[in-house]
């Protein structure tokens, strides 16, 4: 099981709250740097690509100096790869959050496919994990890494959506379950066509695995 983490930020960085500024603890304000670090690197990596990114650009947008992104991250790749893990792995609890507040099998189809079509609204997180894909190929350490971290991922999002079939026995592990979603999910084919949505294909997939399997009357 994963830790629980805070809801990933939004992409874009936020602006303080107005008004008299409260005191923050030294941990407060750690947090807060961090946040908005991760927020402002979400921003420039899916702008200018893994590549392109520089740590001074990154610093600039989320206004902070590099010393103090420095003081967080120990390189660009070690802000990126933290970057990747927040954002899918609080995209991840979330929908299974959304998961664990409904019953029934159309419920729980409808609350993926409402979770997926609402992350459109924020599509670039598809392009940090082809860079992410790209970083992997050549390093077995990291690539081994990230397939245990999408892996218990998958497994959590599964093991929910098992609940559409009968006494929740799928007839496919959980793993593979999960993945079907987030493939679908992320997959940037999904950005040549307006008319379609990442939920519209994860709907049809998943009622059509609950159908073929259901009793034969």
């Amino acid at each position: 099981m994963t830790a629980t983490r805070p809801p990933a930020p939004s992409l874009q960085p936020q602006d303080p709250p107005s008004g008299r500024p409260q005191r923050l603890t030294r941990e407060q304000s750690r947090a807060q740097t961090r946040e908005r670090l991760l927020a402002s690197a979400a921003v420039v990596f899916t702008r200018e690509g893994y590549g392109g990114a520089s740590v001074d650009r990154i610093a600039e947008e989320a206004g902070y100096s590099k010393g103090a992104l420095y003081s967080n991250f120990a390189s660009k790749d070690q802000l990126f790869l933290e970057l990747v893990d927040h954002y899918a792995g609080g995209q991840a609890e979330e929908l299974c959050r959304r998961l664990d507040a409904v019953e029934g099998a159309d419920a729980v189809i409808e609350a993926v496919c409402s979770w997926a079509t609402g992350l459109q609204h924020e599509p670039d997180l598809r392009m940090l994990v082809l860079d992410l894909a790209r970083r992997v190929r050549g390093d077995p350490q990291l690539a081994a890494s990230h397939s245990r971290l999408f892996d218990e991922q998958w497994e959590a999002v599964g093991s929910r959506l098992a609940r559409i079939f009968p006494d929740g026995r799928s007839p496919v592990r959980p793993l593979v379950l999960g993945a079907l979603v987030m493939e679908l999910t992320y997959g940037n084919a999904m950005h040549f066509h307006a008319e379609l949505t990442a939920g519209d294909l994860i709907g049809v997939a998943l009622r059509g695995l609950r159908d073929a399997h259901a009793p034969r009357r």
